[in-house]
């Protein structure tokens, strides 16, 4: 009899164990589910914005400013604001795979700044480069902003969602630069991807620990700005109009003033 109850009780044991094992594996199931974005990029709309973090305050002091992207129907709107950076400093500026922006803990030579290369350790891969053309990856490589005289810019673009995310899904032709793609089996989102501002004046000098790729110089790649993507639902203190984007967006920008093709 005795037997018969611990088989009994070995029995209700077995299912208590396999239902539990059953209900935690479908609530993974569920949790992962919810955390695959739309491969069509549907899930994507409004207002995103990354504010700024000051990186080597030593250079300028505090940078104001933040970086953004904002989706209406089919049209993707890119647009940076920037206050108090290098006088006539070129601002590279791109989007990483990575969800933090490095700090004092990531100066891995202890030189008291960050430089490029101990930035691109904790930012990942470039997915979205902030120059000429969003729409793609190549098209508008290696011309990006100036500062003015004040060494305050604005970078403004827009583009077709579809175009923008199609090139993103493409095959990745070089393997051996830091730009990837998106797998077309994998979903997108701007949140939780961050970016990063470089640059400023030529004539300051720097410390020869600083660490940069060809073929940028020193004060071409030096980190100044960073921020991290999120979802926000208004501009502070201001309502959405239904027909209009936060910008203004410029039609024509000067290709002379604005960029600068780089010459190396």
């Amino acid at each position: 009899m005795k037997r018969f109850k611990y088989v009994e009780l070995m029995i209700v044991s077995l299912l208590f164990i396999g239902c539990h094992v059953q209900n935690s594996e479908n609530k993974s199931k569920r949790i992962t589910q919810r955390n695959i974005n739309p491969i069509d990029g549907s899930n994507i709309e409004g207002h995103y914005q990354a504010k700024f973090i000051t990186l080597n305050p030593q250079i300028n002091g505090t940078i104001p400013g933040s970086a953004n992207f904002y989706r209406k129907n089919n049209q993707l709107f890119a647009y940076v604001r920037l206050f108090g950076g290098g006088v006539n400093a070129w601002h590279i500026q791109n989007v990483y795979t990575g969800a933090r922006c490095p700090n004092s803990a990531d100066d891995i030579n202890g030189d008291g700044y960050i430089d490029f290369e101990e930035a691109e350790k904790v930012l990942g891969q470039i997915i979205i480069p902030l120059d000429g053309n969003i729409e793609s990856q190549n098209l508008g490589r290696k011309r990006f902003p100036y500062g003015d005289l004040s060494g305050n810019y604005t970078y403004e673009r827009v583009t077709s969602f579809s175009k923008f995310l199609k090139d993103l899904n493409q095959n990745d032709d070089n393997l051996e630069d830091n730009i990837v793609k998106i797998s077309t089996d994998k979903g997108f989102d701007f949140k939780n991807l961050t970016v990063l501002i470089q640059g400023i004046e030529k004539d300051k000098e720097l410390p020869e620990t600083i660490a940069t790729k060809t073929p940028f110089e020193r004060n071409e790649s030096l980190p100044i700005t960073c921020g991290v993507f999120k979802k926000i639902d208004h501009l502070p203190g201001e309502e959405y109009d239904e027909d209009n984007i936060p910008g203004p967006f410029e039609d024509d920008l000067s290709e002379t003033n604005f960029y600068h093709q780089l010459k190396h």
